[in-house]
């Protein structure tokens, strides 16, 4: 009997051990900082792991238990890339949010918010990074230059960046000095994942990627109105069945490298691959970075038979497949 009372002791031991392990585990992974502080700053140096991260965060006594954190993330196949910085984080956070916060950036005091608008150019986008102290604009067109493409962009020799048009425009937090190769992958990465979530609804060959995104850039910038986009693609695919030039201004503009109000008669006959009133088809490659509209109106044109556009100066623009109504609307709205 003695026997069996030590046994039914040594059992309620360890079911009582275990019920306050496994509550004390559930608490840590609630509540992985210490109570008595506020505020936690978190150095994250650049080439650190995660767990590099928590040995700083344990020698300085700041989490409860390294060993149930660690086992915590294993269990859970929780993400463990963080960005390097400086983060000030809540105490009351719990482990999920912490890391999260690392993985994505938030509450680094060392990144920077940027906002890349639809329709930029490399050459824009390079200058708002220069202006927000990220990178100077030389090094990041060099760095645009040097970076590997994949196939399915054409590398033509009378291309002017082969990454035009695939630097997707979004809202971004990059840190000051980054190295132009990895502000250049979270951009493609973004366009990428734009892409794919578009392959979802749209069958993409990879062989016509390219022609879509070219089309897009030059909707994106030829069409202010939203509701647009759709006519004023198929323009430019009705033109390009019939054998007729794209004569889009856009394209003027960019083989001119640099924003005019008014175009004259002599910069439609600038020599530029990218002129689209003196070469047939489309230009070399995009001409800017279109958003997920645009490149939407690329893969799903309206169905018309328009053939010409022309700006009311409001933002919208008149449509017809009719050259004589064509100039009739143009002379108004022109004042010719």
């Amino acid at each position: 009997m003695r026997k069996d009372g030590s046994i039914k002791v040594i059992l309620i031991i360890i079911i009582a051990l275990g019920i306050s392990s496994y509550f004390y585990y559930y608490s840590v992974s609630k509540h992985p900082f210490k109570k008595d502080i506020e505020e936690v700053r978190v150095v994250v140096n650049p080439g650190d792991s995660l767990y590099k991260v928590l040995d700083n965060l344990k020698e300085e006594n700041k989490i409860r238990s390294l060993l149930i954190i660690k086992a915590y993330i294993k269990k859970n196949n929780l993400q463990t890339n963080i960005k390097p910085g400086n983060y000030i984080i809540k105490s009351d956070v719990n482990l999920n949010v912490f890391l999260t916060d690392l993985n994505e950036g938030l509450y680094n005091k060392d990144l920077i918010k940027i906002t890349i608008p639809e329709g930029y150019d490399i050459e824009k986008i390079a200058q708002t990074l220069e202006n927000k102290n990220v990178i100077s604009k030389e090094e990041f067109i060099s760095g645009v230059k040097q970076y590997v493409v994949p196939e399915y962009i054409k590398e033509k020799g009378n291309r002017k960046y082969a990454l035009e048009g695939y630097l997707f425009p979004d809202t971004y937090m990059l840190a000051k000095e980054m190295k132009a190769e990895d502000i250049i992958n979270i951009m493609f990465n973004r366009f990428n994942g734009a892409l794919n979530e578009l392959r979802e609804k749209y069958k993409i060959d990879n062989d016509k990627v390219d022609t879509i995104i070219t089309v897009a850039s030059m909707v994106e910038k030829e069409a202010e109105a939203s509701s647009e986009r759709g006519k004023v693609a198929s323009v430019f695919y009705n033109r390009m069945k019939k054998g007729m030039r794209m004569q889009s201004c856009a394209t003027v503009l960019y083989a001119l490298g640099e924003h005019r109000d008014k175009l004259y008669d002599r910069d439609l006959k600038v020599d530029s691959p990218y002129n689209t009133y003196i070469i047939d088809g489309f230009p070399p490659g995009p001409i800017a970075s279109p958003g997920m509209a645009s490149i939407e109106a690329a893969l799903n044109p309206e169905d018309t038979n328009y053939l010409f556009f022309v700006s009311y100066n409001d933002g919208t623009h008149f449509f017809t497949h009719d050259y004589n109504e064509f100039l009739k609307v143009k002379a108004k709205t022109q004042g010719n």
